[in-house]
């Protein structure tokens, strides 16, 4: 690979990822549904050695056009990598419509890809995937362990199955990729490990469900380098995980985390009802990923928080009431 297309690119992981690729001297065109000048400073400065447009996914079928009038050369050897996927007012909402113009969209780039030429089309599933497998297998008349995230999931799904086809009748290179829950600065979405960091800054009380369910946290940085050995080395149809490789209890996570940021209250598990599935470790395998690319991570989870609690220290707002709370 030699270069790469990057849909989504503005996003948390997708900005970390061209960061990446254009450190190994990879030429990237980085798409995104923002102008340049309304991306949060953080996420620019990733950005800045790539070629950036501002091309929603609506406008993907436009892409020919503008490698026409700037001259971006395709090239023999690039590789199209789908981050890019929207809802209404998150990203993984509930509304019906939204989540579903992904998976057209999600097709519509493969066509392009195809057209001008990319050697391969890598697509980004989610690890809420995991969950939606088990849950189209409970009777909906008795079971209530949908999360918020199923509308999501299984549009994610539909979209890895059309594009599973679609590229067989192209004759077109495809992988799918899923990763565990990426932690790192500058994540702007309410994930549980954070706002619990959060809570642990603040002195706020700690109130938890028994933590029982399996989990797994990977690095932003080992996330952007799995990502890379994918469109290097991994192989055509295949599905692959991105993830620590040492999945544990949530509990365990929680207790490492107050190890590293102890706030003097209570843990208390148990509290809070938890029901949704349970997930095996097996779920989170990254054995193929390793396998076929040589993907071993290199952040321990310790210094993945420390990372992400020293940003969110940086943080005015988070700084001041961290100091009310004193």
């Amino acid at each position: 690979m030699k270069k790469a297309i990057v849909t989504g690119a503005t996003g948390f992981i997708g900005a970390a990822f061209v960061e990446y690729l254009n450190n190994r001297d990879i030429e990237v065109l980085a798409l995104g549904r923002r102008e340049f000048e309304d991306i949060s400073p953080f996420r620019r400065v990733k950005l800045r050695d790539a070629c950036y447009l501002n091309l929603s996914m609506e406008k993907i079928a436009n892409l020919p056009e503008f490698l026409n009038k700037t001259g971006w050369a395709v090239g023999s050897d690039c590789v199209f990598f789908n981050l890019a996927w929207g809802g209404v007012e998150k990203l993984s909402d509930l509304n019906v419509a939204a989540q579903l113009r992904n998976v057209s969209q999600s097709a519509e780039a493969l066509e392009v890809a195809n057209k001008i030429g990319c050697a391969r089309f890598i697509q980004v599933g989610t690890m809420e995937e995991a969950f939606t497998e088990k849950y189209l297998e409970l009777d909906y008349h008795r079971h209530t362990q949908y999360n918020r995230h199923v509308i999501y999931s299984i549009s994610k799904m539909a979209a890895r199955r059309a594009l599973e086809v679609e590229a067989s009748q192209l004759g077109m290179d495809f992988i799918y990729v899923l990763h565990s829950h990426v932690m790192g600065p500058d994540d702007d979405k309410d994930s549980f490990l954070q706002v619990t960091l959060q809570k642990l800054i603040r002195g706020d009380d700690l109130i938890f469900s028994s933590g029982d369910q399996y989990f797994d946290v990977i690095s932003l940085d080992d996330c952007a380098m799995g990502y890379y050995l994918i469109c290097q080395k991994g192989k055509p149809a295949e599905t692959y995980w991105v993830g620590s490789g040492a999945p544990q209890r949530l509990r365990k996570y929680v207790e490492r985390m107050y190890a590293l940021v102890p706030s003097g209250k209570e843990m208390q598990f148990g509290l809070l009802p938890y029901n949704d599935i349970i997930l095996d470790k097996e779920t989170f395998s990254i054995a193929s990923l390793t396998r076929d690319t040589g993907y071993q991570p290199t952040k321990s989870y310790e210094e993945t928080d420390c990372e992400l609690h020293q940003y969110l220290l940086s943080l005015t707002p988070l700084n001041t009431q961290t100091k009310e709370s004193l």
